[in-house]
């Protein structure tokens, strides 16, 4: 065996050993925290109701990679999810029996989304009942487009999460002195950049930038403001941010997507007359 092999095997397992680190490191990282403010009750019922295929469900996770991922993001949301509904057992769906007999009536409500050590994943939105969620809707998406983007969700499942796209968004969003790299252009990858590997608010960003749906897009900065709103309300040419930059955090703040009140306003039956309040204590 010669030298140049050798030290091909020598770096191959260096790289193993460090995969195996990071795995373990996150693993440990998403076990659940024992303390969780759970804000609201969800009605079940009121969600399955008002939640439409193609909405996004932005959750406040439990776990320590949650904590983290909020407290670099500076927001609530530290993770998301894709609904998908009952399409992954419609009768023409390879994985139709599976998810019938792994999730029962659930599999009519389900999630696609991306964890560490799991991949892209179907989960029953039930899952998330004792969870602080919001759910956000794209407005005025056509149908066909809408169509589109459920597609291509589904299309990422069995698919690896991609650690390294998050280390690397936790890095472009440290202060310009602590970060030792350059500041990422708004169209630069971050991650692995391959077709195999993922994370959960990319991969459903990738879906609707396909369609040429934006999320968070960059404003190209000119002289001239577009004085026609009605077609352009940004005010100005966009330019599409890479998909890998997208955060949890970004569909929350996105002008183009409705926050839907399932609990209350949704049902158009609120009357904070009738709460019952616990008397105040002198």
């Amino acid at each position: 065996m010669n030298h140049r092999s050798e030290g091909n095997r020598v770096v191959s397992f260096f790289h193993h050993f460090l995969q195996i680190i990071r795995d373990y490191i996150f693993n440990r990282l998403e076990t659940p925290r024992e303390s969780y403010r759970h804000r609201i009750y969800n009605d079940l019922n009121k969600l399955y109701e008002y939640i439409r295929k193609g909405d996004v469900v932005l959750v406040e996770g439990r776990s320590e990679m949650s904590t983290i991922i909020k407290l670099f993001s500076k927001s609530h949301w530290s993770h998301v999810a894709f609904y998908v509904g009952d399409k992954l057992i419609k009768e023409d769906h390879p994985f139709r029996d599976r998810y019938l007999d792994e999730f029962g009536s659930d599999a009519n409500h389900l999630v696609v989304e991306a964890f560490t050590g799991k991949g892209v994943i179907a989960s029953p939105l039930r899952k998330y009942r004792d969870y602080n969620i919001r759910v956000c809707r794209p407005y005025g998406i056509l149908p066909k487009d809408l169509k589109t983007v459920i597609e291509k969700v589904i299309s990422n499942l069995g698919k690896h999460y991609d650690e390294q796209n998050i280390i690397d968004i936790a890095l472009m969003l440290l202060p310009f002195r602590l970060n030792p790299f350059k500041r990422h252009a708004v169209n630069a990858c971050l991650g692995k950049c391959n077709d195999f590997q993922v994370i959960c608010s990319g991969m459903i960003a990738q879906s609707f930038q396909h369609i040429g749906y934006p999320i968070v897009p960059a404003f190209k900065t000119s002289g001239e403001e577009d004085k026609d709103f009605q077609k352009n309300p940004f005010g100005s040419e966009l330019i599409m941010r890479h998909f890998s930059q997208i955060m949890p955090r970004d569909f929350d703040l996105s002008p183009n997507f409705q926050i839907i009140k399932f609990n209350i306003i949704e049902t158009g039956e609120f009357d904070y007359k009738s709460l019952h309040w616990r008397p105040k204590i002198e």
